[in-house]
């Protein structure tokens, strides 16, 4: 098994490609519907980036926590990296909502990075306590399926009685509850508290899937073929689950769980097969460098996003767009792409930019871990 499975690079630089094109429009008058996070119920193509850094995060878990093993780290300070990592995570998460908003009376708690955090934790802790306890590979997959299964079939109980709207959901009553006033809207929170418990499944699914990539009782064919069945069963599952509870990125639903993960595992699976079973990954180098330092490139995305967002208009005319993003679309792409690709064709330019970049820093085998 490689340092690094390059599978799974490849899904972290395609969702971060993802997230660019979503979240950095050249205008956000003019984006395709599928670019756009589903209002509520339902599932959109950028409704995939995020969980599947959830998922990634989930898969890595093992590979990490095993390297730490075999390199005779005590149990204290692997606990006490895992905590580390997790209180930066949420530290830096904070601090990216404070640049939106500098206003500790009404800064935003939660987030992207605080939910990541608070799912590191809670799976590390728990892989590490299996492995600590002599449990097999075999058993602690089937540990995390069964923790997984609890907390999805735990959290439709729960927050049925509630009903599966926004208002009056049990997820936005416990953000109002511990955090009103301090939400990203305010009458609701996407990344809330009950929803980032929730989202733990998600990282622990991805950690089953880590745990096969790290079998060594079977052959790349076999892990291959296991995270495939396993995928497919969890897609069934999802369909069926969103009969009863809707998928719901916002909500972070029961049925939207088993969907991302085993949406994430057909490409895991299929990635694998391709670069790290028959090493055909050259083609693919641009996107596994983009997914080589994926936190440190979200947090550089999200700074650079609240700068570009926020510089004044270039020009005094009254219909010339108010930053500079916008300033550079209609001026420098506008004319030659037209309305209707405009927009578009800024994201992708963007992502070019970042795939150089990372790939630069790829070549140098310099890695950003946070």
């Amino acid at each position: 098994m490689n340092s690094r499975i390059k599978s799974i690079d490849i899904i972290r630089g395609l969702s971060i490609a993802l997230m660019i094109v979503c979240n950095n429009p050249g205008t956000w008058m003019r984006m395709y519907p599928q670019l756009r996070h589903a209002v509520w119920h339902g599932v959109t193509l950028a409704d995939f980036a995020f969980p599947f850094f959830v998922i990634s995060l989930g898969v890595t878990i093992p590979i990490s926590i095993n390297s730490k093993i075999k390199n005779n780290k005590s149990t204290l300070s692997i606990i006490l990296s895992i905590f580390k990592r997790s209180i930066l995570l949420i530290l830096f998460g904070f601090f990216l909502n404070y640049l939106g908003n500098p206003d500790l009376d009404t800064v935003r708690i939660l987030g992207v990075l605080q939910r990541m955090g608070l799912v590191y934790f809670v799976t590390s802790l728990v892989y590490l306590l299996l492995k600590k306890l002599n449990v097999g590979s075999t058993a602690t997959i089937i540990t995390f399926l069964c923790i997984s299964t609890f907390i999805i079939v735990g959290y439709y109980i729960l927050a049925k009685p509630y009903g599966f709207e926004l208002e009056g959901s049990l997820a936005q009553l416990v953000d109002l509850h511990f955090f009103k006033g301090h939400l990203y809207k305010p009458e609701f929170e996407p990344d809330g508290f009950l929803t980032s418990i929730v989202a733990i499944s998600s990282g622990m699914l991805g950690c089953t899937m880590g745990c096969v990539l790290l079998k060594e009782d079977i052959g790349e064919y076999k892990k291959f073929f296991k995270i495939l069945v396993m995928s497919i069963i969890l897609l069934i599952g999802a369909f069926i689950f969103n009969q009863y509870f809707p998928f719901n990125k916002r909500l972070w639903s029961s049925s939207f769980v088993l969907l991302m993960a085993g949406s994430y595992g057909i490409l895991l699976s299929i990635f694998y097969f391709i670069c790290d079973i028959k090493n055909k990954s050259k083609i693919f180098t641009p996107i596994i460098a983009l997914g080589s330092s994926p936190i440190f490139t979200y947090m550089c995305l999200e700074i650079l996003s609240h700068v570009f967002w926020n510089v004044p208009k270039l020009t005094n005319k009254v219909d010339y767009p108010t930053t500079l993003v916008e300033w550079t679309t209609y001026e420098l792409i506008t004319p030659w792409a037209g309305t209707t690709w405009d927009s578009l064709v800024f994201s992708l330019l963007y992502v070019l930019f970042w795939v150089i970049v990372m790939s630069i820093m790829y070549k140098k085998k310099i890695f950003i871990k946070i």
